[in-house]
């Protein structure tokens, strides 16, 4: 496979993940251009190639010559298509995607290790099948058990402070009052009613607009120890 080839599948992946160049030259820390020349013609020596595979998972024998799968397919490994309809427990209608850790592309790192070490959240690998996310945050407490526990790895997209929140979806809420809560928000026309699924220890509950800090929405989980 010529390199021009490479990188039209490259651009395609890319495309299918919601991210540009920028987003790309951030998490690989190189100017854009650099980006720009690699998907456009450009072919991988084995540096680059190194950089690419650990970043995002990509074979380093494929982005060299274009031979075999474009991610590695072994089922120990991570999988290159994730099939939602195999993990049926894990998910819900009109709810998050929900991928376990292991199916992670970059398979060089330890995703959770790597999250909470990181000191620049725009430099952490994408995590394809969730929407554009912000940053990563660790589930804090069982609240919205069973489907979101503790410990899981939330991706969270900052919401803009000027947006409807769209009622029953589930978000990261930091307040003047009471810090940070993991929620199903509903507008009520005052402020905002926050409900738990897990009522027995958590009751619902309400803030005014003028306690709310940042909304940041849960556009995906990795479960651990899956």
């Amino acid at each position: 496979m010529q390199a021009k080839a490479i990188g039209k599948k490259i651009k395609e992946y890319f495309s299918e993940a919601g991210l540009s160049q920028t987003d790309v030259a951030k998490i690989l820390n190189v100017q854009q251009a650099a980006v720009s020349n690699q998907i456009n013609g450009r072919a991988f020596g084995k540096n680059s190639a190194a950089k690419w595979n650990k970043a995002f998972g990509f074979r380093i024998n494929w982005l060299l010559t274009g031979e075999g799968p474009m991610f590695d397919t072994d089922t120990d490994g991570p999988s290159h298509e994730y099939d939602i309809e195999d993990h049926p427990e894990l998910n819900h209608e009109e709810d998050i995607p929900v991928i376990p850790a292991r199916l992670f592309r970059a398979p060089e790192i330890d995703i959770y290790e790597y999250v909470m070490n990181s000191q620049n959240v725009e430099k952490l690998p994408p995590v394809p099948h969730f929407q554009k996310h912000d940053l990563f945050a660790t589930c804090p407490g069982d609240a919205m058990a069973p489907r979101l526990c503790r410990g899981y790895l939330l991706a969270l997209r900052r919401m803009p402070a000027d947006s409807t929140i769209i009622n029953g979806e589930i978000y990261v809420v930091s307040t003047k009052s009471h810090g940070m809560f993991l929620r199903r928000l509903v507008d009520n026309g005052k402020g905002l009613t926050f409900i738990a699924e897990n009522k027995k220890e958590f009751p619902d509950f309400d803030l005014e607009y003028e306690d709310i800090l940042n909304v940041f929405r849960v556009v995906g989980v990795l479960i651990p120890n899956l």
